[in-house]
């Protein structure tokens, strides 16, 4: 397996393989997705092996044109249509209706799929040439950080992926914002790039779903996700962390507020900077899981709906492993 840059030929080549039921790792503009052929499977089997994800967990299909959701969804709610005129291409993924040419194993056996349209440019032109819906969860191992580069890709599936196609840094750096609009209704199953106040905007109203732990109705809704192997704890503002001279201590930085730590990495020099700290979050992560350190320190963030989406992601990674 190597990294190959995001020629046109190499996006030829990469849609071959899914044709094929290989699998292909892929830049978007949130992470880096996994994909697999939607329709297939075998193919599909490759991903819940390759990320060791269990199989109550659904995927997310991306596509590269709307009109592809007439054979994937049983109708297309007002408020799906109205988002997705609105959002995608785009960080959003919505919930719909299945019909019976999406296999049981993508939703986990539920009668609903979750679908989204990449705004990233190899993303777009990878499912455009492949002509086929691509299931793609985050293209790591389950339960882990999310890779915003090819390089977080390699590092961690190195043996598991056929091809990855370098798109560069991913733009947002957390994942899509998760829309329920089985019902008719907009409920926010996780948050994301597209804020409440985006979809609220769109839709006159936003429900908020509750996590549903045992069978999960999208992707992202367990307790523990988005992890380093390091121990993550988030502090209290103006909290100061009690920490053993021999520790090893990672630190994430957001603002001016720091702490004593061996290796330290800045998010934003602006707390305010959501946008910023989001899209470097999983890259730090990264640095800091590779230091040997005995734990990581953040401060809780509070703000806007993107700050409460990063929060999401920092508590789930912080919270412990069953």
């Amino acid at each position: 397996m190597a990294i190959f840059r995001g020629t046109e030929e190499n996006i030829k080549k990469a849609a071959e393989h899914l044709k094929n039921d290989n699998l292909v790792a892929f830049a978007t503009e949130t992470v880096y997705g996994l994909g697999a052929n939607a329709l297939s499977p075998p193919a599909c089997e490759k991903i819940f092996k390759a990320k060791k994800r269990p199989k109550y967990d659904p995927l997310i299909v991306h596509i590269a044109e709307i009109y592809q959701l007439s054979d994937l969804v049983k109708e297309i709610p007002d408020v799906a249509l109205d988002l997705a005129e609105a959002y995608w291409p785009g960080p959003l993924t919505l919930v719909f209706k299945k019909t019976d040419l999406i296999p049981s194993l993508i939703t986990s056996g539920l009668d609903t799929v979750a679908i989204r349209m990449p705004a990233h440019p190899l993303a777009l032109g990878l499912l455009s040439e492949a002509q086929i819906p691509v299931a793609a969860p985050s293209a790591n191992p389950f339960g882990y950080l999310s890779p915003t580069s090819a390089e977080h890709v390699f590092s961690q599936l190195e043996n598991e992926v056929d091809i990855i196609l370098d798109g560069g840094e991913c733009d947002w750096g957390i994942e899509s914002t998760i829309v329920d609009c089985s019902s008719g209704e907009a409920i926010l199953l996780r948050q994301g790039g597209i804020s409440a106040e985006d979809i609220r905007r769109v839709t006159g109203s936003v429900q908020f779903g509750k996590a549903v732990l045992e069978r999960p109705l999208a992707p992202g809704q367990l307790a523990s996700h988005y992890a380093p192997n390091t121990k993550l704890m988030i502090l209290k503002s103006g909290e100061v962390p009690n920490i053993a001279d021999s520790a090893k201590v990672g630190f994430l930085q957001m603002g001016s507020t720091s702490i004593e730590a061996t290796e330290i990495e800045v998010l934003s020099e602006n707390e305010q900077d959501f946008k910023s700290i989001a899209h470097n979050l999983f890259s730090a992560l990264h640095r800091l899981d590779s230091k040997g350190l005995d734990v990581i320190y953040v401060y809780e963030l509070e703000g806007n709906d993107l700050a409460s989406a990063i929060m999401d992601r920092l508590l789930k990674a912080a919270a412990k492993r069953s």
